[in-house]
């Protein structure tokens, strides 16, 4: 089947770890990007009992410690993602996605990340289309084959199977709280690293240490619970640095005031992340599970980011 590139496609993308804002007014300039930061290096790194200290009394550093460890150790990993999402006014279905990232650390400070994505969904199919038809995506991948600005998505049931979309086009914010770029675990724990080092800062960040608990929707992993409270109600961005505020109008539909994260006591990875409005309604809900992790690039099939292992993986899911 031949392979077309349009921008105009909607597909059902995730993001990990925290909510970020989707809608069509966003501007369809490319967004500015801060240099990603990679938190304060501890040398030498905390203990087991050092980091369950941390947890209570500096999330900050908490989070520093996970991202240090990831960049040192991890070149990427394998896991569901179970997560369902409030976007442009509607709550979407529950989704499992089976996920493989790799290349989320930039080499050096200030280097964009060559990050890849593959997404397979097994559940909670989103639609793509227009002109009155829509396709189901049972699969993503980043970066598409000819362009890294953009994501091939998978439609079996549409004439033309193979669509490629802009990762920040405007349909693409519709579709998801999270750019594609940023739906890996390091990239979640980065965006909640940096909105909370920037509050704490300012001497603005309001958080609670809710204890050690086994967290079923995580796997059953063992994790410490962390929740802040946002007053006012936030919406995050769609990209992990990018200037344009939300609009006044996006945060009364979208925004949330309460974010819990999960983070494996064991493997210091931030599992599990849960947006709520002040009254309780779910914003967003995203939970890694049956997480592999990756220490030798290698150690990924040869086929796992081409068009062809996708599209295989979504054959046989589905």
């Amino acid at each position: 089947m031949s392979r077309r590139f349009v921008r105009s496609v909607a597909v059902g993308l995730c993001l990990m770890g925290v909510g970020a804002a989707s809608c069509a007014l966003w501007p369809s300039s490319q967004p500015v990007e801060v240099d990603p930061p990679h938190g304060p290096r501890m040398e030498p790194p905390p203990l087991d009992e050092e980091f369950a200290e941390l947890a209570r009394t500096d999330p900050v550093a908490i989070l520093a410690a996970c991202m240090n460890r990831y960049e040192n150790k991890v070149k990427g990993f394998r896991a569901t993602l179970e997560k369902r999402e409030f976007v442009a006014g509607v709550l979407h279905d529950r989704e499992i996605i089976q996920i493989a990232v790799a290349g989320e650390v930039p080499d050096e400070p200030g280097v964009r990340p060559r990050t890849r994505v593959r997404m397979v969904w097994e559940k909670g199919f989103q639609k793509a289309g227009r002109l009155g038809l829509s396709y189901e995506v049972h699969g993503v991948l980043y970066p598409s084959p000819d362009n890294s600005n953009e994501m091939l998505t998978f439609r079996p049931d549409a004439f033309l199977t193979d669509y490629s979309i802009a990762t920040r086009s405007p349909d693409a914010r519709n579709a998801s709280r999270y750019c594609v770029t940023d739906s890996g675990i390091y990239r979640g724990m980065l965006r909640t690293y940096t909105a909370w080092k920037n509050l704490k800062d300012r001497n603005e960040l309001t958080v609670k240490y809710q204890g050690k608990d086994r967290v079923e929707k995580a796997g059953g992993r063992v994790c410490h619970i962390i929740r802040r409270t946002c007053t006012p109600a936030e919406v995050d961005s769609f990209v992990i640095g990018e200037k344009t505020p939300p609009a006044a109008a996006n945060i009364d539909r979208d925004g949330f005031s309460e974010v819990t994260v999960m983070i494996d006591a064991d493997r210091w990875l931030q599992v599990g992340t849960v947006l709520r409005r002040a009254n309780g309604d779910l914003i967003g809900e995203y939970y890694f599970q049956n997480v592999e992790v990756v220490t030798e690039a290698g150690q990924f099939q040869p086929d796992t980011f081409t068009p062809e292992g996708m599209r295989a993986a979504a054959n046989k899911k589905n």
